[in-house]
């Protein structure tokens, strides 16, 4: 009999093996267990926690698995639990069981029942993990440009690099407002012990040629970092991990940088967020072409607690949502949402709907990852919209995205 569960730190071994097989790892895992049990190592502040994780056991044998990490995340000026999917896969021979599926059908309606409000991932397969409600909500331009044309930035202010141990408040003064007004933004100061930063900060520049700069502009005021890789290709690029700034001042301040070490990267590599014009970077516009990568998946849990917290038109007004959640039955049905200056208000409701949708266009709705305009003409079906139109292009708006982690 299948037993679908979180782990216990007994079963972290067999998780590890797990990843080694479906991702194509090589790892020998034997030796690191071995020294951990004789010594009984203290767990490393970096690594996750056990229940963090689930898995589908067979007679004790893990037979797929995966990661559900806790996060807050920003949504329309709110800092909300997300739940983060990861490290998802299955053993050769338990595939096309459904296991994946299972696991599922425990961990959404305990994210709902411990107050997540979304879930975010990133997929291997888009069309696999619409089947648990999940849709686009997050793309990045993938932009590669000579590095030359940042040679018109001059740099101004003053750099400081940041090693491994050095104190990160400065970098979470920039990490905080860069991530205020961005959906899908992490919290990076939400987890105990300084984790979060320890992770991101962990990389020896000699060693693993990532680098990152602290930018602080003429009065001494933290406006922005950089966070890059020295990629040793045909010829170097300059491939960045991570861009904040608090405003286009901190943006500028921060590409600074890229101008003055032109000379040693031929090409400048970035996922960038899509609310930034990627052509702002060059004169000629021809020169480059950005390619717009759908990375991320987005599902919201609680829809009740999600359209409470979305973002509001100026005055009063009210729209009725239905919606229907396979994956969640608890979100489905009819909400009657009342805003004001006050807020909004969400109440079930007998009443005709103004607009009807499933999970998955709700989710790109709410998170303004597209306007409701531009959502009718997708070729899935899911959305109609029966009246009260006018109200419903002023609540479902474009506002920016952006998924600051990888998990």
């Amino acid at each position: 009999m299948m037993e679908i569960r979180r782990l216990k730190r007994e079963d972290i071994p067999q998780l590890r093996r797990m990843h080694t097989v479906v991702y194509n790892r090589r790892n020998d895992y034997a030796e690191d267990e071995k020294k951990e049990k004789e010594a009984e190592k203290e767990k490393d502040s970096l690594e996750d926690p056990p229940h963090w994780s689930w898995g589908a056991f067979e007679k004790g044998k893990l037979l797929a698995g995966m990661i559900e990490t806790d996060f807050l995340m920003r949504f329309d000026g709110h800092s909300v639990k997300m739940s983060g999917i990861g490290g998802v896969g299955t053993l050769p021979e338990a595939r096309k069981g459904g296991l994946i599926r299972q696991i599922f059908e425990k961990l959404l309606p305990e994210a709902y029942e411990t107050g997540a409000i979304f879930s975010n991932l990133t997929p291997f397969s888009h069309d696999f993990y619409r089947l648990f409600g999940y849709e686009v909500a997050c793309a990045r331009y993938e932009l590669t440009i000579p590095s030359r044309y940042f040679q018109k930035l001059k740099p101004t202010g003053e750099f400081v690099q940041i090693f491994p141990g050095d104190d990160t408040a400065a970098l979470q003064e920039v990490h905080s407002a860069y991530i205020s007004d961005i959906n899908h933004g992490i919290c990076r100061d939400y987890w105990p012990d300084n984790r979060a930063w320890k992770g991101f900060t962990s990389s020896d520049p000699y060693s693993t040629g990532i680098f990152l700069y602290l930018w602080k502009d003429d009065t001494g005021k933290p406006q922005g970092y950089i966070k890059y890789e020295d990629i040793e290709d045909e010829e170097h690029a300059m491939s960045v991990k991570e861009l904040a700034f608090t405003g286009r001042n901190g943006l500028y301040g921060a590409l600074g940088l890229v101008g003055g070490l032109s000379a040693q990267f031929k090409e400048f590599r970035w996922l960038m967020p899509t609310f930034i014009d990627p052509f702002d970077f060059v004169g000629e516009a021809w020169d480059i072409e950005p390619l717009i990568k759908p990375r991320d998946m987005s599902r919201v849990i609680n829809v009740k607690t999600a359209l409470e917290k979305m973002r509001r038109p100026e005055g009063t007004g009210e729209y009725i949502v239905a919606v229907e959640d396979a994956n969640l039955p608890v979100n489905t049905g009819k909400y009657l949402v009342e805003f004001g200056p006050e807020g909004a208000k969400v109440s079930p409701t007998t009443k005709e709907p103004h607009i009807s949708c499933d999970i998955r266009v709700l989710s790109q709705l709410v998170t303004g990852y597209r306007t409701l305009e531009n959502a009718l003409y997708s070729r899935r079906t899911g959305l109609e919209v029966h009246s009260n139109r006018q109200t419903l292009d002023r609540v479902f708006t474009q506002r920016p995205q952006h998924i600051t982690e990888y998990f």
